[in-house]
């Protein structure tokens, strides 16, 4: 059925539709650009003119046609995943309603089956997907075998057990904090089977799978595009989050006698292996965030180029910083060109391959060296202290560093590509 031969919907009907559309993208992980676009070329192909006010919680829409207009405050948004599935079938939607293909009875139906669909894997699979990625995410980082199979079963058990809490709707912040606790001790406990180097990486690797890496990197994406105070909020919970993680980490320390040290550096691998490793960590993040099959090797590639480029530039000498910025352009302009071949937004690539950057064992040494530091009131060494803001600025630079890496690449305009794909691909 065409908006041609449908009735002509009604601005309440416009607005409901219309803010389902935005909240379904929110929950999906879309930043405020993509969504407020989305909106309101959306409500235009129902001959509406749309104003979207985005805050953390809600969205607030204003529809307008002639001399009827209808504001409309969304439900309330309890938080936000990644389902790259869902906006893929979301910005289908609104570029079959703007172009006219669909009316707002049609639309509607589509949106309420999307809202009710099953996720493509089921929760064993992501489990065991992501116990592989942070086992390679522990090779990466220099880690033996040993760690890599503590690492593997420490993961997947703790990804069981947010996917549980998740079912259960605890608590946002609780769920870090008890997914942590549990990989944590799992990972402390192997730590005692075996005497080695880089040992904590089996309690660090599988906390690094709980970072909210793609809110992460949107709220940094909102502050580029001026939108501070919903950046400012991104931002914020991900800290949080990031501390629950570090708060669990540091209680599993407590109870298996295990330490994580502040300071370490992480050794280089060879190109090769490393672009083994990376490939396998990008499928574990095409499984968590929900990615068809059918663009999964296109994830893996845009994975392996990042992550190896970055190890290759980082062994010519460049710094882990500048290296990291590169390597998210090269994947985001990959992921911009597989977009146009598969008309599916960029992000669909572009975030399983840069997930893998994010500096989640800076940030948990940034907040473990500042326990300490409150712990030893005033008598630090200066060692620590030094260690701790490096971290700590680390931290924020890496992850601008991923965040504007893509942002710049996928805003350059490629040859031939069709503008309602452009859109599509920005998120």
């Amino acid at each position: 059925m065409t908006a041609a031969h449908s009735h002509s919907p009604g601005a309440e009907e416009v607005a409901h539709l219309s803010l389902e559309l935005g909240r379904q993208l929110t929950v999906s992980g879309a930043d405020s650009a993509h969504v407020k676009d989305s909106v309101e070329r959306f409500a235009r192909g129902l001959g509406y003119e749309a104003h979207l006010l985005i805050t953390y919680e809600a969205l607030l829409l204003t529809v307008i046609a002639n001399a009827e207009f209808r504001t409309k405050v969304g439900t309330h948004i309890p938080g936000t995943g990644v389902n790259m599935t869902a906006v893929e079938s979301l910005n289908r939607i609104t570029n079959e309603t703007a172009s006219g293909l669909l009316d707002a009875t049609t639309a509607g139906i589509r949106l309420a089956a999307l809202e009710h669909s099953s996720l493509l894997y089921p929760n064993w699979l992501v489990a065991i997907s992501l116990g592989l990625t942070g086992a390679s995410l522990s090779r990466l980082f220099g880690g033996d075998w040993f760690i890599f199979c503590t690492v593997f079963l420490a993961a997947t058990v703790g990804t069981a057990v947010r996917q549980q809490l998740g079912h259960w709707r605890a608590h946002p912040l609780i769920i870090p904090f008890v997914s942590a606790l549990v990989s944590g001790i799992i990972g402390g406990l192997g730590v005692k089977l075996h005497a080695g180097n880089l040992l904590a990486l089996c309690m660090i690797a599988p906390g690094m799978l709980l970072v909210p890496g793609v809110p992460l990197i949107n709220g940094i994406r909102d502050a580029i595009n001026n939108k501070m105070e919903l950046s400012i909020a991104r931002l914020s919970f991900a800290a949080l989050v990031v501390v629950a993680i570090t708060l669990g980490l540091f209680a599993a320390m407590g109870i298996t006698g295990i330490g994580i040290p502040v300071s370490g550096l992480a050794p280089l691998l060879a190109i090769p292996e490393d672009a083994f490793f990376s490939a396998v960590t990008t499928i574990g993040y095409v499984f968590l965030f929900n990615v068809a099959l059918r663009d999964s090797w296109a994830c893996v590639i845009c994975g392996v180029c990042c992550h190896a480029l970055r190890t290759a530039l980082m062994h010519l000498g460049v710094d882990i910083v500048s290296g990291t910025l590169i390597g998210s352009m090269i994947a985001g302009l990959l992921a911009h060109l597989f977009a146009r071949h598969f008309r599916t937004p960029s992000v669909t690539f572009a975030f399983p391959s840069v997930v893998a950057l994010v500096p989640g064992s800076y940030a948990f040494r940034t907040v473990i060296g500042g326990l300490q530091i409150l712990r030893d009131a005033g008598n630090s060494p200066g060692s620590l202290v030094a260690e701790t803001i490096s971290l700590a600025l680390y931290t924020v630079l890496l992850t601008c560093a991923i965040a504007i890496g893509l942002a710049v690449a996928l805003a350059v305009p490629l040859p031939g590509s069709q503008n309602q794909v452009g859109k599509a691909s920005r998120l």
